[in-house]
């Protein structure tokens, strides 16, 4: 075989080496995530965006922020892709919206398709409880 033509295919195999790696970080980078939960006397908001999570307790307060650990990110994406929105639209929550319960807001933009999700703060759809449970860790965690 001629040099040109095994040096054509190694740029060719180079070239869809690094295609594939841009690909998985903009993916990695294409991830926000909102939860905010409140009543008058409470909030509560956690904010992911890429590898940064940012929390804030109070209404105009101060917001935390820290980097996420590769393994928090493996956790969360490993969430993420293990739970099928497209069910949740259909799914309610095991309690009725009431002012007993801070009102709670999951929104997420996850690969360039944003979706909201409406629930009682501690009673979220139990397709989306793991990962509310899991951002409410995470949140705990900031100094």
């Amino acid at each position: 075989m001629p040099f040109f033509v095994v040096l054509i295919y190694m740029k060719t195999i180079f070239l869809s080496i690094v295609l594939l790696v841009s690909a998985y970080n903009c993916a990695q980078e294409n991830l926000d995530l909102t939860y905010l939960a409140q009543t008058r006397g409470f909030f509560l908001q956690i904010e992911i965006h890429s590898s940064k999570l940012k929390v804030t307790h109070t209404r105009g307060g101060e917001t935390k922020e820290r980097e996420l650990t590769q393994r928090e990110q493996d956790e969360l994406k490993d969430i993420l892709t293990h739970t099928d929105f497209e069910k949740v639209k259909t799914t309610e929550s095991t309690k009725s919206h009431s002012d007993a319960a801070a009102m709670a807001n999951l929104s997420l933009t996850l690969d360039g398709e944003h979706r909201e999700f409406d629930f009682d703060h501690g009673s979220p759809p139990k397709l989306l409880d793991s990962l509310v449970q899991k951002m409410i860790s995470l949140s705990e965690t900031t100094e």
